[in-house]
């Protein structure tokens, strides 16, 4: 057939045909592209969040009211969770007994000045009067002071000031705040930092009507060791009164910090 002898309706029609069977072989193509891309590329984002900011300006001066959206924000598990690790990482200590190696018990500390909290039976069990800690930088300084209350399995205590570093207290969570099936991350060792990831198995609750516990499905040995959210904000720690109960229990933190205390059995040697 010869093209220069086709009608205006025939040079059309043979113009759509050749638009159809273009769009079919591209969608072919893509298709098949897709299939073959690397997994990281097809992956589903875990969490979207746009947030959109309105700022209403008074009619009186004369402007209309703006509003502003921001850019999305991507937030990947992975990342969340790395991030939160870090950044608890800076608080914790390790506590020995004065000059020594060996483990007593971890801790966190909760504010800038050094005062950190930590697990008091096993501060008592081991039986030294003085104490150092060690901190997520290796850097080794004093524990000027230890107080507990004879009801609080949780024991405060002052660290040396003075450090190169400073002190990066952790952010602690509100047991209001929790809820059930929540996931959570525990953070232990008797050496290196170790990482374990649950959720929250039971809301904290009295145990013999005085010990606040909480239950995740993650489980530690040592004392000290710390459960926290996602978002770094640490729930509670592994207590000697918790242990009673079982090794996935934990005491929860916002039940005795700021409570009143006063100086511990170890505190006839230790002090500021």
């Amino acid at each position: 057939m010869d093209l220069e002898q086709l009608t205006k309706h025939q040079i059309i029609l043979l113009t759509l045909l050749v638009s159809f069977v273009t769009s079919i072989a591209t969608g072919i193509v893509t298709v098949s592209l897709m299939d073959q891309a690397p997994p990281g590329v097809t992956r589903i984002v875990n969490q979207i969040v746009e947030h959109t900011v309105e700022t209403v300006v008074p009619s009186n001066q004369g402007a209309a009211a703006v509003t502003t959206t921001e850019k999305t924000v991507v937030v990947k598990d992975d990342d969340l969770t790395t991030q939160s690790i870090h950044t608890a990482q800076k608080a914790i200590i390790r506590i020995t007994a004065q000059g020594g190696k060996d483990l007593v018990a971890r801790g966190v500390i909760i504010d800038g000045k050094g005062t950190a909290i930590t697990d008091a039976s096993a501060l008592l069990q081991s039986e030294a009067t003085k104490f150092d800690a060690i901190l997520a930088s290796g850097e080794r300084v004093s524990i000027t002071k230890v107080m507990s209350a004879s009801t609080s399995p949780i024991a405060t205590l002052t660290l040396a000031v003075g450090t190169s570093t400073g002190y990066a207290p952790a952010k602690l969570a509100s047991a209001s705040n929790l809820r059930l099936g929540q996931s959570v991350i525990r953070i232990g060792g008797v050496g290196s930092d170790t990482v374990g990831n649950g959720v929250i198995a039971s809301l904290p609750h009295e145990e013999d009507g005085s010990q606040k516990l909480i239950q995740a499905s993650v489980s530690s040995a040592t004392p000290g060791s710390i459960i926290m959210t996602l978002f770094g904000e640490v729930i509670g720690i592994t207590t000697g009164a918790a242990f009673l109960t079982g090794t996935d229990f934990y005491s929860i933190l916002d039940a005795f910090v700021g409570a009143p205390a006063q100086p511990s059995a170890a505190d006839s040697s230790v002090h500021s």
